[in-house]
């Protein structure tokens, strides 16, 4: 089993061109449900939006802080494994501008940030 397959590098759209095919992690505000519920609006710490295309159609309210775990389909789109809409309560202290600039040291120190490990069968 590659270790590939279970790492979800936290990213944002900007950098989303460059995970095509590949497992991520994105954190945003989710809107735009549309009416079947087979896809969602995320726009991530940089203010850019990315399509969430869901597995099966959403049976609870998607708003507000969310994460998104999925593969990154095309340089705008995800096709969703998972998501986590976080409490109101939770996502009222969360400081988006901050998680920004985390992501960007990662993105420009990533030989010191480690997205994986050894996975054994």
């Amino acid at each position: 089993m590659s270790i590939d397959e279970h790492m979800k590098p936290r990213i944002n759209a900007s950098i989303l061109p460059n995970y095509v095919g590949k497992n991520v992690s994105l954190l945003g505000i989710a809107k735009n449900v549309d009416n079947s519920g087979n896809f969602f609006t995320l726009t991530t710490s940089d203010n850019k939006d990315v399509k969430v295309m869901l597995q099966e159609p959403v049976n609870q309210l998607v708003s507000g802080l969310t994460e998104v775990y999925g593969t990154v389909k095309s340089p705008n789109s995800v096709i969703c494994d998972e998501y986590v809409v976080i409490p109101q309560e939770v996502a009222a202290n969360f400081n988006m501008s901050l998680y920004q600039k985390a992501l960007e040291y990662t993105q420009r120190c990533s030989n010191l940030y480690i997205q994986g490990g050894n996975i054994e069968d």
